[in-house]
């Protein structure tokens, strides 16, 4: 630099600054100093955002066949709306039909049993319905006569024992009334042919021969009273084995009564189980809604029970938004609290937001959807995102999304963006938030 340079420099460092720069240079630092006291009392609001979707209150309802099956008629099509209750598909019912009408003829058989037991009870005939199968009634009415014949035939032989052992009896006591009255005559022929032979008048023979008579009668009297006590007794065996008889065909007859109404019970029941397997093979619409995503369309194809066969949209439902929120927010999140929420079919910049409250926030993490995973990681900074989030429902304050353009329908599915407002901090905080986190982890090593 040449001498007259180093002069000029020297010169302009000596002269006095200009009036105009001292200004700049104080109004530099008075706005310096106003922006540092205002990041100390601003305020910025704290916003936890949560992806999701629009889901119904009662969630997608799926329609799936209770078992492995046949599909025989699909009754509905893709997007057509059906009532609760509708029969959407039915399923192949040949072989649980043929259960049902096996299971229906034993039912009746047993209730044929069962009015053959109390016309055998009461003594009169099995009466024929007008419901009756004709080859069962034949069969049990066979069985009914078989039975009510063999019975009447074993006491039919019970009382003719009786009546022979009455018969023998009233013939024994003639025959000992007769004795009876005889016997005392040959005792007064012994005592007269007795004083005959002592008085010398008659021979020792004819007083041995009447004592022989009179013997003879006493031990026929003695006879004939044994015979008729046994005849008595026989006819006391014989009734008692006719009431016996009796009792123990009551008794049988009651038996199997029992058995037989606890079989039409159990059966019943096995009806009532197969008549609710067969209902469910008619696939009916939990409620009203829409069809969504069939799973096929094939008549005859084979499907295993639990397969989801078709999906229902609940309609006319109020919507929520189902929103996973994530491990560094949920503790700043309670049910009731507001949230405002964004909706990707409409940008917020030119429809708004929707205002909502948050009525669920799920007590234990859980995998995220695997969309909602993947737009995370998409919008996310860091390289690896947490897989697990907290399930929360957000209730939407109005059915569709107002502005000054009208109504904007919502519609289950669509994708949302909720904030929810966790607090506030100061723009201080907001900046030195970054510095205290590298103080705090500066100096170890992880």
């Amino acid at each position: 630099m040449s001498a007259e340079d180093q002069q000029s420099v020297m010169d302009w460092i000596a002269a006095p600054a200009p009036r105009h720069a001292s200004w700049t240079l104080w109004i530099a630092i008075g706005g310096f100093s106003l922006l540092a006291g205002w990041t100390f009392v601003a305020e910025l609001d704290v916003i936890a955002s949560a992806q999701g979707r629009l889901v119904t209150r009662s969630s997608l309802q799926i329609v799936q066949p209770a078992e492995a099956g046949i599909v025989r008629e699909i009754l509905v099509r893709e997007g057509q709306a059906v009532a609760a209750g509708q029969v959407l598909a039915r399923m192949d019912t040949r072989l649980s039909e043929a259960d049902r009408r096996q299971l229906g003829n034993e039912i009746r058989l047993r209730q044929l049993q069962l009015r053959r037991i109390q016309a055998e009870l009461t003594g009169t005939p099995l009466a024929r319905r007008s419901e009756d199968d004709g080859v069962q009634f034949g069969q049990v009415q066979a069985q009914y006569h078989a039975r009510r014949q063999s019975h009447l035939d074993h006491v039919a032989a019970e009382r003719a024992i009786v009546a022979k052992a009455e018969q023998d009896l009233k013939s024994a006591l003639e025959i000992e009334t007769k004795l009876r009255r005889t016997l005392p005559i040959y005792r007064q022929q012994e005592q007269a042919i007795d004083q005959l032979t002592r008085d010398g008048f008659a021979g020792k023979l004819m007083l041995l021969d009447r004592q022989r008579e009179r013997i003879q009668q006493e031990q026929d009297l003695a006879a004939q009273q044994f015979n008729i006590a046994s005849f008595k007794a026989t006819i006391v065996q014989a009734q008692r084995r006719i009431a016996q008889v009796q009792s123990s065909y009551r008794e049988a007859l009651h038996n199997e009564r029992v058995d037989t109404e606890a079989s039409v019970h159990r059966l019943e029941q096995d009806w009532d189980k197969l008549t609710h397997r067969q209902a469910l093979l008619e696939l009916k619409a939990p409620q009203q809604g829409t069809v969504k995503d069939l799973a096929t369309r094939t008549i005859g194809s084979v499907v295993a029970a639990g397969t989801v066969l078709m999906t229902v949209v609940p309609r006319d439902e109020p919507l929520h938004a189902e929103v996973w929120v994530t491990h560094q927010d949920v503790g700043f999140i309670a049910e009731g609290q507001r949230a405002r929420l964004k909706f990707a079919a409409y940008p917020f910049q030119r429809f708004g937001m929707l205002d909502g409250r948050v009525v669920h926030l799920s007590p234990d993490a859980s995998e995220l959807p695997q969309a909602t995973h993947l737009e995370r990681r998409r919008s996310a900074s860091e390289h690896v995102m947490p897989s697990t989030g907290y399930r929360m429902l957000i209730a939407l304050d109005g059915p569709a999304l107002k502005n000054g353009a009208g109504e904007h329908r919502l519609a289950p599915g669509m994708q949302v963006v909720a904030e929810v407002h966790l607090g506030t901090r100061t723009v201080i905080e907001y900046l030195l938030a970054p510095i205290r986190k590298t103080a705090h982890e500066a100096g170890r090593e992880l």
